[in-house]
């Protein structure tokens, strides 16, 4: 059985979005928190009734008395690698996060830093109010997606990077950070296939979708 989960981590959460997110999507899934994640979290009931545990070293949580509470101290691992180092444990083959961005940006960073680590190990989506993102190592093909706004980040070098379904196509292109990356390009196809030769990158996907 396809094991995935919902992961709520403590950057910035619109409860609201969340929580329409998650029922329309994923709410059969259960969820797990960060230390501080949950204290936002719960004041959302629908979500606060799928949240079976906490994972963190206490550091940054006020109220967790009626959710199993796993401790783990080890100060080597932010909570979020080891919420993923305890899933990959259980057996999870994919993730889908909340609370990924916002806040500091050496957060963010080091979020995407994990994702990376443990890209060969398990699937992640990062979402947020404005729209997802994916890791690109070889090749990703999104579904559904005509009229939204993609764009590939490299981290930090994509070769040979093509792309089929995008108004700006890519063909055997190199993406750099600090030099060219593929910003703000448009799907303009049902379904979009991006694939690289050599490197990863983060894809982003928007919710909204634009007349281009």
């Amino acid at each position: 059985m396809y094991k995935k989960a919902v992961v709520f981590l403590n950057g910035t959460i619109n409860s609201n979005f969340c929580t329409l997110n998650v029922l329309s999507n994923y709410k059969d899934l259960p969820i797990y928190c960060a230390d501080g994640a949950y204290d936002k979290v719960v004041s959302s009931r629908q979500l606060r009734k799928n949240v079976v545990q906490i994972i963190g070293d206490g550091d940054s949580i006020r109220n967790s008395k009626t959710v199993k509470y796993t401790m783990i101290n080890d100060q080597n691992y932010t909570d979020f690698e080891k919420i993923m180092l305890y899933l990959i444990k259980c057996s999870f083959e994919e993730v889908i996060i909340y609370g990924g961005g916002g806040k500091e940006m050496d957060h963010y960073l080091g979020n995407i830093s994990v994702l990376i680590k443990y890209n060969n190990h398990i699937k992640c989506k990062l979402i947020d109010e404005y729209g997802y993102s994916i890791l690109l190592g070889n090749e990703i093909v999104e579904r559904n997606v005509k009229g939204r706004m993609i764009s590939i980040i490299p981290m930090f070098r994509l070769k040979r990077v093509r792309s089929e379904g995008l108004k700006f196509k890519l063909d055997n292109r190199t993406l750099e950070f600090g030099s060219q990356i593929g910003i703000r390009n448009c799907a303009t196809e049902k379904n979009v296939k991006i694939s690289s030769e050599k490197g990863e990158g983060i894809v982003f996907i928007s919710h909204k979708k634009y007349n281009y």
